[in-house]
């Protein structure tokens, strides 16, 4: 795989569950190992990597022996380095970019990067758009990436007409017939979101339509389960309140509507600051989503995922 042709080096955020130091400098060095065996066949990227201090490189692979900022960012002083020489631009992508901002320095090593390292291209990807947006500073002056213009791709669910194109095109680039009302029962059930529609297919061209839906469903709200869980984990003074006003959002709630949900649970009304703290935190994290004056869940599989939550 290349991105557009480009150098990249890949770091995924989702494999630093439990987040410690070594769990970073470990998917740090195996995102680094990947990019030399895919471009270190010429030398001169493996020189470029053996010579940052604390790094170790043997045949093509990459170790931190020093566990420090440093030597993170003499990984990306290599990378420059070795890009300049040979006239490309190198991508570093960071996928669920949002997990790292509990590193300490992390926005400021980014910044550093962005406004020295000009052969290294910072891609951030995340799921959590609230969450990521504080990572890059939009709207705090104070922070280490406020004012660097940045290009922003928003990946939104598919329009109905989009997504029932979506599987029409995918299966017949696999030369697969489906019919079209059992199409526009996925699209119904999975509401557009690519994720689950791929899933769908997927699992529809080896097992056909019905357990196709049956395993994304069953699979996919796990998988929601188990990022709800983590969200809950570190609130968890508030984990029943969260899971009353997500449950509440099953329909499309306004403002007050919620509140009165959790003055149902609590036997009083809570204040409004509350209220309000709650709602924004679960669209911040891409669990919710306001349109106009309601709140919604994000996701039609939230729903299957907290009959696993209590």
């Amino acid at each position: 795989m290349r991105i557009a042709g480009v150098p990249y080096m890949l770091v995924d955020a989702r494999l630093l569950a439990p987040l410690t130091a070594d769990t970073v400098y470990d998917v740090l060095a195996q995102a680094a190992t990947e990019m030399l065996r895919r471009h270190g066949r010429c030398g001169r990227l493996r020189e470029a990597l053996a010579s940052v201090r604390g790094l170790s490189v043997a045949g093509l692979s990459v170790v931190f022996e020093r566990r420090s900022p440093t030597s993170v960012l003499g990984l990306v002083e290599a990378l420059d380095r070795w890009a300049s020489e040979a006239g490309v631009q190198v991508v570093l992508v960071l996928d669920e970019a949002q997990e790292l901002r509990v590193i300490r320095g992390f926005a400021k090593l980014l910044a550093h990067v962005y406004d020295y390292h000009s052969r290294v291209k910072l891609v951030l990807a995340g799921s959590e758009v609230g969450v990521l947006d504080r990572l890059l500073g939009r709207g705090d002056p104070s922070a280490p990436l406020y004012g660097r213009p940045f290009t922003e791709i928003t990946m939104g669910r598919l329009s109905r007409e989009r997504a029932l194109e979506f599987l029409r095109l995918g299966f017949s680039e696999l030369g697969v017939s489906v019919g079209e009302q059992e199409l526009v029962e996925a699209v119904d059930l999975l509401d557009g979101v690519i994720g689950w529609l791929t899933y769908y297919g997927y699992y529809a061209y080896l097992e056909g339509h019905e357990e196709a839906l049956k395993r994304t469903i069953e699979e996919g709200s796990r998988l929601v389960a188990k990022e709800l869980e983590a969200f809950l984990s570190v609130r968890a003074p508030a984990r029943t309140r969260y899971l009353v006003v997500l449950r509440s959002l099953v329909e499309p709630r306004t403002w007050s509507e919620v509140r009165r949900s959790l003055a149902a649970y609590l036997g009083r009304l809570p204040h409004p600051q509350q209220v309000t703290r709650y709602l924004k935190e679960l669209v911040d994290y891409g669990f919710a989503v306001k349109e106009g004056d309601r709140y919604r869940l994000a996701d039609p599989l939230i729903a299957e995922a907290l009959k696993y939550l209590r």
